[in-house]
């Protein structure tokens, strides 16, 4: 593991999610001291939900914190799917209503319609982002990079300084019924002051060390978070 990686690994999820929401706390609280402003990018799914429940009723300027997704279903944000309706009851509630949200899905009819007015949106976040908190798939997919995506070889260049990338990944076991998505591009994930990696279980430890060993490739993205040494990365683990 290199230099760049910190391991924080705990006994039970409950520590897990404590720590992980004091992690975020104190790192979004010290941005805004230094610039007035914080940037929250946040992962979907169900795993960090006990966190940002933590998270919410924190005294923190929310205000002056601005959340967005790091992937998104194109689908309504009042869909059983959609990201963007998990985070408006588990995390904007309590204190963190304050907080501003800036939605991935627009009025457009398929995420490549609407990629350009989802990137236009995402300029409005502070850069580099405060924290981008990731989860990972058993695939070793972030965000909505999906290894077999038709578009995946783009959305993990360097070179794409876009800050979201429409993805279509028909074909890719792990993304469902609902193939049609956004995402971040990892250039701009890296783009972070600090990645969060929120794991849980032995399986997923697994992929995250088999992505360590082996050189950086499209066929496990999560590995190029890794492998680069430009932004911190913090994995919170725990089985």
């Amino acid at each position: 593991m290199n230099n760049n990686i910190t391991l924080h690994n705990f006994k039970n999820k409950q520590l897990l999610f404590k720590s992980i929401a004091e992690n975020c706390a104190n790192k979004l609280s010290q941005q805004i001291k230094h610039l007035g402003e914080a940037s929250f990018i946040i992962p979907g799914g169900t795993t960090p939900s006990p966190a940002f429940k933590l998270l919410s009723n924190t005294d923190l300027p929310w205000d002056k914190i601005t959340i967005a997704q790091s992937d998104e279903r194109w689908v309504d944000a009042n869909h059983s799917q959609s990201n963007e309706k998990l985070t408006r009851t588990s995390l904007l509630i309590n204190q963190a209503k304050k907080a501003n949200y800036i939605s991935m899905k627009n009025d457009q009819a398929t995420p490549f319609e609407g990629e350009q007015k989802t990137n236009q949106h995402y300029q409005n976040l502070s850069s580099p982002f405060t924290i981008t908190m990731l989860g990972m798939g058993l695939d070793g997919h972030v965000a909505s990079l999906f290894p077999g995506a038709k578009n995946i070889i783009e959305a993990l260049s360097l070179t794409n300084e876009n800050l979201c990338i429409a993805i279509n990944a028909q074909g890719c076991p792990v993304a469902g019924d609902y193939p049609d998505r956004i995402s971040l591009t990892l250039s701009a994930i890296l783009n972070s002051t600090t990645i969060i990696l929120l794991i849980t279980g032995k399986e997923k430890m697994a992929v995250i060390q088999t992505a360590l060993e082996k050189k950086p490739t499209r066929n496990l993205p999560v590995s190029y978070i890794l492998h680069q040494t430009e932004t911190p990365v913090e994995i919170f683990w725990s089985e």
